[in-house]
C-alpha cells in the first residue's frame, strides 16, 4: 500500500454514497466496571482519531481503559526543516496528555496513557514488545472481562498495520473480543470495498463529538502547519479531517468465538502445533481420494500460473505442481507454510507463502490460469469470501478457472458450511458452471467466467498461404481445443476460406479438415458471387459458419476472423466470446471486441519502427482483421462485412460505433502475425509496414 497525507484521498461525499450512515450498529459486550478496555494505538492522535468513541463509552459504562502508544509519533515531519525528531518527542508527549484529558473529561481518572516509546514507523520490527505489553495488562486484570481495542491490520500505514497484527494474534490466542478500527482507509480506500470490511457504526452524542475536536485540538503538530516551510505542512489535511467529524464511528467486532480470517492464524496454529497433519492430508483415505477428484475436475493437463488458497502443509500443492508451470499456495498459519516449504523442497516452481486471506492476496503481474480454493472458503465470513473472489477475477485469465472444493459435513464454530460456499458461488453472475461432482462428503465444482456465447466459429481467409497456414491451423485447434474444455465438445468450428489459391492453401486445408472433423474447407473460385476481395472472404465464410449452427441463437453464436499468417494463443476464442458477451457488455446482442498484434519474426528495425506507433493498451485505436469478433446478431444487424479489397475490417468497426453497437478495443487479446512486407492487398498490414520509415 503506498499513499501520502498530500494526496488528494477518497472523498467523504463518496463514503456518504456508499451508504456509510446506514452501516449495522457496532455490538458491544455489556460493558461495566468490571472491565478493562485496552486501546492499543502506532502514535499520539490515533487514538483521537478511530477510538473516541469506543473510548468514552467504555468510560461512561464505567469500565478502566489503558491506553497504549506504540510510538512517540517523532517521525510525523521527516521533512520538517525546523523540528528535530527529539523536539518533535517532547512536542508529541504533552499533547498526547491533553487529548486523553478531552476524552476523559469527568471519568479521566479511569483512563490511563501508557507510551511505549518504540521507535516511529519500525513498529513491525517490535510487534512482540508491544504484544508483551498488552498481554502484561490483560494477565494483571484476570479473570476480570477484557476488551481489546486497535487499528485494523490492513488500514495500510505500516505502524498501524503492525499494532493491528500483534493485538489481534493476542486476541485470538487468548479468546478476547476486538474491535479493529481504521484511519487512513478513509483516505486511500474504495467505497466498494466498504462491505467486505465489516465495518459497524458507534453513534456518538454531541459531547462525544466535542471530545473529539477538543482532543484533536490539542494534538496541535498535527492538525495544524509546524512553520510555513516546506515540509512542516499539517498531517491532517481538512479532507482528511472529513472524516472524522462523522456521528459515528466505524470499527469492526469479533467475538471471543466468532471465527473469521483475521483469527485464522492463532487458530491453524494451535492445530498444527498439536499435530504433524492434523486434518490427516497423508493418512486419510477420503483425502488421498478427494485430491484425485480435485485433479480428475480440471480440464487440461497443464496449466500455467496457479494459486492455491488454504495450501495447508502443501500436499494439494505438490500434487498440482505436476499439471503447472508454477504453483503458489498461500496458507495462514505460519508452522504449516514452513512444513509445506519443506514437502516442496526440489519442486522449484511450487512454493508455498504466508497470507491471511482476503487482505493478503498477492497482487502479481501475470495472470493466473487457475486457482484452487479447496476447504478454506467455510473458514471466511460471508463478506471476506466475496472479497476473496473478488480477488480472484481481478487477477484470472479471460479463458482461466476455478476449482472450489469443500467438505460437505456441518462445521462448527464458523459462519459458512461447505453447502453454503457453492451455492454463493454459483449465485455470483461472473462465474458459470463447467463441471461438479457432488457426494455425501465432498462438493467440488469447477468455474469459468460467465458469457452467453455458447458456440463459435472461427473465419479464417487464405490467398496463397502455403508457408504460414500450417502454424495457424495448429494455433487454432488449441484455441477450438481450450473452447471446448469449457464449452460442449463439437460446439466451435473454423472455416478456412480458399480464394483463388494457386499453391498448396487447398490441400492443406483440406488434410487438416480430414484429420480433424471442426474444421472446414470453403474454395472460392471463378463461378463465386461477388467481386474477389478479402472481404468477401470473411463475408463467406462467416455466413457459412452459421449455417453450421442452424439452430443457436444469434446472440449465443459467436463469430472470430483471423488471417492465415497469424498465430492465436490457446485463449484467444474464449477470450474474445467473455469480453464481447460477459457480464459487463450490457448489450444483450453483445459488443464487437478489437484484439490487438505483435509481430512474429520481425526484423529489430522493423520491430522498433512498428512499436513507436503501436499501443498495446485497452482502448487501443487500432482494428485487425486478425483479431476481432462479434456475435451473429450483431453481424446479422450490421449487414455483415463488406465486400471490399482492404480495409473491410475498419468499415466492419465504423459501422458498429455508428449504430451503437458496443466496441471493446482490448489488449488483452493479443495474437502473432506474421511481419512479411508482401501483402494479399496493396493497402492492408504487409503494406502498412512496407511504408514504416525504417533505418
Amino acid at each position: 500500500m503506498s499513499f501520502s497525507h498530500l494526496d488528494d484521498g477518497t472523498a467523504e461525499s463518496a463514503w456518504e454514497e456508499a451508504g456509510i450512515a446506514d452501516l449495522p450498529l457496532l455490538r458491544l459486550p455489556p460493558l461495566d466496571r468490571t472491565w478493562l478496555v485496552v486501546v492499543a494505538v502506532a502514535h499520539p492522535d490515533d487514538e483521537t482519531l478511530g477510538a473516541t468513541g469506543l473510548i468514552r463509552t467504555a468510560l461512561r459504562a464505567g469500565a478502566r481503559v489503558e491506553l497504549v502508544v506504540a510510538t512517540a509519533g517523532e517521525a510525523s515531519h521527516p521533512d520538517s526543516p525546523t523540528h528535530t525528531p527529539e523536539r518533535l518527542r517532547a512536542l508529541r508527549g504533552p499533547e498526547l496528555e491533553h487529548a486523553a484529558d478531552a476524552l476523559g473529561g469527568d471519568a479521566r481518572d479511569r483512563l490511563r496513557v501508557r507510551r511505549l516509546d518504540l521507535p516511529d514507523s519500525q513498529v513491525a520490527a517490535h510487534e512482540a514488545e508491544l504484544r508483551g505489553a498488552v498481554a502484561e495488562l490483560v494477565a494483571a486484570h484476570r479473570p476480570g472481562p477484557v476488551l481489546l481495542v486497535a487499528h485494523d491490520r490492513t488500514d495500510g500505514h505500516a505502524d498501524h498495520d503492525a499494532v493491528g497484527r500483534a493485538v489481534g494474534a493476542l486476541a485470538a490466542q487468548e479468546h478476547l473480543p476486538l474491535c479493529e478500527f481504521p484511519l487512513w482507509f478513509w483516505h486511500w480506500g474504495a467505497p466498494e470495498a466498504l462491505p467486505s470490511r465489516r465495518y459497524r457504526r458507534l453513534p456518538l452524542s454531541d459531547q462525544d463529538r466535542r471530545a473529539r475536536r477538543d482532543a484533536l485540538a490539542a494534538h496541535a503538530s498535527q492538525v495544524a502547519p509546524l512553520s510555513d516551510a516546506p515540509g512542516d505542512e499539517a498531517i491532517l489535511s481538512p479532507q482528511m479531517l472529513t472524516h472524522f467529524d462523522r456521528a459515528f464511528d466505524c470499527a469492526r467486532y469479533s467475538g471471543p468465538d466468532e471465527h473469521d480470517a483475521y483469527r485464522a492464524e492463532a487458530v491453524f496454529d494451535r492445530l498444527y502445533a498439536g499435530a504433524e497433519d492434523p486434518w490427516r492430508y497423508l493418512s486419510s483415505p477420503y483425502e488421498r481420494r478427494k485430491r484425485a477428484l480435485t485433479l480428475a475436475l480440471l480440464t487440461r493437463p497443464r496449466y500455467g500460473r496457479v494459486m492455491e488458497a488454504g495450501a495447508s502443509i502443501g500436499v494439494l500443492t505438490a500434487e498440482l505442481a505436476d499439471r503447472a508451470d508454477e504453483v503458489v499456495g498461500l496458507e495462514a498459519s505460519p508452522l504449516a507454510v514452513e512444513r509445506a516449504q519443506a514437502r516442496l523442497d526440489g519442486l522449484p516452481h511450487a512454493e508455498v507463502r504466508r497470507a491471511v486471506l482476503p487482505e493478503q492476496w498477492p497482487q502479481e503481474p501475470a495472470p493466473l490460469d487457475l486457482a484452487v480454493v479447496s476447504e478454506i472458503g467455510y473458514f471466511l465470513q460471508p463478506e471476506e469470501l466475496d472479497e476473496l473472489v473478488d480477488c480472484i477475477d481481478r487477477d484470472m485469465a479471460l479463458d482461466g478457472e476455478v476449482l472450489a472444493c469443500h467438505w460437505r459435513q456441518p462445521v462448527q464454530g464458523w459462519p459458512l458450511d461447505g453447502d453454503d460456499v457453492h451455492a454463493r458461488l454459483a449465485a455470483d453472475p461472473r462465474w458459470r458452471m463447467v463441471a461438479e461432482h457432488l457426494e455425501a462428503d465432498v462438493r467440488l465444482a469447477l468455474l469459468a467466467r460467465a458469457h452467453t456465447a455458447d458456440h463459435a466459429v472461427v473465419v479464417v481467409p487464405a490467398k496463397d498461404e502455403e508457408a504460414d497456414l500450417p502454424d495457424c491451423l495448429e494455433a487454432l485447434t488449441a484455441t477450438v481445443d481450450r473452447w471446448e474444455e469449457q464449452h460442449a465438445q463439437g460446439s466451435a468450428a473454423v472455416v478456412v476460406v480458399a480464394d483463388r489459391c494457386t499453391d498448396r492453401t487447398v490441400e492443406i486445408a483440406r488434410a487438416k479438415a480430414q484429420e480433424d472433423p471442426r474444421f472446414h474447407v470453403l474454395e472460392l473460385g471463378a463461378d463465386t458471387p461477388g467481386r474477389p476481395s478479402v472481404g468477401r472472404a470473411r463475408d463467406v465464410g462467416a455466413r457459412h459458419g452459421r449455417s453450421l449452427f442452424p439452430d443457436v441463437p444469434g446472440e449465443r453464436l459467436w463469430v472470430a476472423s483471423t488471417d492465415a499468417d497469424t498465430r492465436v494463443p490457446p485463449g484467444w476464442l474464449t477470450g474474445l466470446a467473455v469480453l464481447g458477451t460477459g457480464v459487463d457488455v450490457e448489450d444483450p446482442r453483445g459488443a464487437l471486441v478489437l484484439g490487438t498484434v505483435d509481430l512474429a519474426g520481425a526484423d529489430p528495425a522493423l520491430r522498433q519502427a512498428w512499436a513507436a506507433e503501436y499501443e498495446h493498451r485497452e482502448g487501443h485505436g487500432h482494428v485487425h482483421g486478425a483479431n476481432m469478433g462479434l456475435t451473429w446478431a450483431q453481424y446479422e444487424a450490421l449487414g455483415g462485412v463488406s465486400h471490399c479489397a482492404e480495409h473491410e475490417d475498419v468499415r466492419l468497426a465504423e459501422a458498429a460505433r455508428a449504430h451503437g453497437v458496443p466496441v471493446v478495443a482490448t489488449d488483452r487479446v493479443r495474437v502473432a502475425t506474421s511481419a512479411r512486407l508482401d501483402g494479399r492487398s496493396p493497402g492492408g498490414f504487409a503494406g502498412y509496414l512496407a511504408g514504416l520509415p525504417v533505418d
